[in-house]
């Protein structure tokens, strides 16, 4: 079973000498470490995308409808200008020119390209804003481990994310990083009792993405147990279905429909299924397109960008998460496993056409507990750690010289 809440919230009942007791300090030398592993990760990111851009062969780089891409010189693309392909170009164009007359733009939450636009519009005010919201996703998830396993396992764990194959997304123009700050921060908030903090976050949460909605039942286990089964704060967790609730009457002003938002993801395809069906379609799509995943020609031909070879890495990462989940039903608390499963069961369940379980290797950040688990993993002997980074840093290099040069990646 998974590890249940830890039993110091029961006991004391002081509720100041609780929050003391749940928020140990942090030193300066572990904060001085934090700066570190971000710059030299973001960094990391940065030089091989720019490599990349400037040696290999590039696809041709689609844009919304009535838009164009972001141009510029060199200096600029292989700094900047090769973050916001695929999604960053909707983000962009919704911060430009709003959601007026575009349906299709809704599936893109709002608060996201809202920021961008207060901070000038462009790719730079992107970057840096997914680059400041990372520095805090570190921050935040290195203080939620600490709390519930002490500082080593914490460090671990921040350790695997600022180096996992798709966390070059945090340098890019896409919502993950702001999500993943905003959430992990929710729960820490709320595992420390201090929900008119931890509400705020997990509205904003949801108003960057739809997977913020499924932090309200983490939310219960934690106000539930913390809260000695009193009703009255539970009213909490509904501060998550309010971002929603705010997304929705934006809608049903905008285009008269509060859904707008849902029936739009059927432009790419996205329908509800069974999550075993969804993860057989996903292996035999897997099995088909192999020999085109491992052909390097193939995955960076020029011309229109192809995303069928996705489909085989989209199952690597599909049987990675399921062999987290089942680790982490051991080892992780109950409120942080359920987020994990509901987390997790979402891509599973609304597949896309053709590409069942396309994003996934993106979606893994949305399912963040996956991280903690990981990093109880690697922490219990060195060659884990090993295994772990010779897996984790040639699929990054792959991953991310791919999105710069405007293949899809996830």
């Amino acid at each position: 079973m998974a590890k249940d809440l830890t039993s110091d919230s029961a006991v004391i009942v002081n509720p100041k000498a609780q929050l003391t007791h749940l928020t140990p300090h942090v030193k300066w030398p572990v904060v001085r470490l934090l700066l570190w592993l971000f710059l030299i990760s973001r960094a990391f990111f940065m030089e091989i995308g720019g490599l990349a851009y400037i040696y290999l062969p590039h696809a041709w780089i689609e844009s919304p409808p009535g838009t164009l891409p972001p141009t510029g010189q060199l200096l600029y693309h292989v700094t900047f200008g090769l973050w916001a392909h695929w999604d960053g170009l909707w983000y962009l164009s919704i911060a430009n020119f709003g959601y007026t007359n575009r349906p299709t733009a809704t599936a893109f939450f709002p608060l996201y390209p809202f920021l961008i636009h207060i901070f000038g519009g462009g790719v730079v005010a992107g970057v840096l804003i997914s680059l400041v919201s990372f520095s805090f996703t570190l921050w935040f998830l290195f203080r939620l481990t600490q709390l519930e396993f002490g500082p080593q396992i914490a460090w671990d764990t921040v350790l695997v994310l600022a180096f996992f194959p798709t966390a070059f997304y945090a340098n890019a123009v896409y919502s993950e990083p702001l999500f993943m700050a905003l959430a992990i921060g929710s729960l820490y908030f709320a595992r420390t009792r201090r929900y008119f903090i931890a509400g705020p976050l997990a509205m904003g949460a949801t108003l960057v993405s739809m997977y913020g909605l499924l932090l309200s039942a983490p939310f219960l286990l934690l106000l539930w147990k913390q809260e000695h089964h009193r009703i009255k704060p539970l009213w909490h967790t509904l501060w998550a279905p309010l971002g929603l609730a705010i997304y929705m009457v934006f809608l049903l002003i905008r285009f008269g429909d509060p859904l707008v938002f849902e029936h739009a993801q059927s432009n790419w395809g996205r329908h509800f299924e069974w999550f075993g069906a969804t993860l057989w379609v996903a292996t035999i799509k897997a099995w088909k397109v192999l020999g085109q995943a491992l052909n390097i020609h193939q995955l960076f031909a020029t011309g229109m960008p192809s995303l069928d070879a996705s489909n085989f890495y989209n199952w690597l990462f599909a049987i990675f998460l399921i062999a987290m989940l089942v680790l982490s039903l051991k080892y992780l608390p109950t409120y942080l496993w359920l987020y994990e499963l509901l987390a997790i069961a979402v891509p599973f369940s609304y597949p896309a056409t053709g590409n069942p379980l396309m994003s996934l290797p993106r979606l893994v950040m949305e399912a963040f507990p996956v991280f903690i688990a990981l990093g109880l993993f690697i922490n219990q002997s060195r060659l884990r750690r090993v295994i772990y980074f010779a897996v984790a840093l040639p699929l990054g290099i792959l991953f991310v010289a791919l999105f710069a040069t405007a293949h899809w990646v996830a």
